[in-house]
């Protein structure tokens, strides 16, 4: 629908607006910068620090905690993409999974601030829903996954995220406290 301007002529809804753009870049720069400053840390040969440590979680979980849902979306859905564009990885297969297990991620976290509001361990509950979510995908489009059984991949990836989950509650509890809910703190109820 179009909104009228204050000269009286019909103007275009916008639906990205100039905040929402600058959010959304600065997030996606986060998204992108957290998985190759941790795919830099040198380790072993077989050591992938990515699936341990869970970096592309981090910029949309900050994204709900402090109340911006759209942009939590927005990077949710396209830093998988932009990662793989600019380093190959995720492969393909894995950024489709990768972008269903944030999206349900945000929802997730989403409807956990809703119904409780923000607290120091909502990360976890939100992880353990975007995989079952993702474990669901991978049952019906087993190519997502290699042809691996849905369930034995969940677990797997699951017991493999274990340090990045106490990184995701660290970073759940830095967040509340650097910029508490509601109030003159701002916050996700002044957002």
């Amino acid at each position: 629908m179009r909104e009228p301007s204050q000269a009286g002529t019909l103007r275009p809804p916008l639906f990205l607006t100039l905040s929402l753009a600058r959010e959304l870049g600065v997030l996606l720069c986060l998204s992108v910068m957290f998985p190759f400053l941790i795919h830099v840390i040198p380790v072993p040969e077989t050591a992938k620090l990515g699936p341990r440590l869970l970096p592309m979680f981090y910029a949309p979980l900050l994204a709900v905690l402090w109340g911006r849902a759209p942009s939590a979306f927005g990077v949710a859905f396209l830093a998988p993409w932009l990662n793989w564009a600019l380093t190959s990885h995720p492969a393909p297969h894995g950024a489709v999974m990768m972008t269903v297990e944030l999206l349900a991620f945000v929802s997730a976290l989403l409807a956990l601030v809703e119904r409780v509001g923000t607290r120091g361990f909502l990360a976890i509950p939100a992880y353990l829903s975007a995989m079952a979510l993702a474990a669901v995908v991978a049952a019906i489009a087993p190519f997502l996954v290699d042809g691996r059984s849905a369930l034995a991949w969940a677990a797997q990836t699951v017991a493999t995220g274990i340090p990045g989950m106490a990184i995701l509650i660290l970073i759940n509890e830095l967040a509340l406290r650097c910029r508490p809910p509601g109030g003159s703190g701002g916050g996700p109820a002044a957002a």
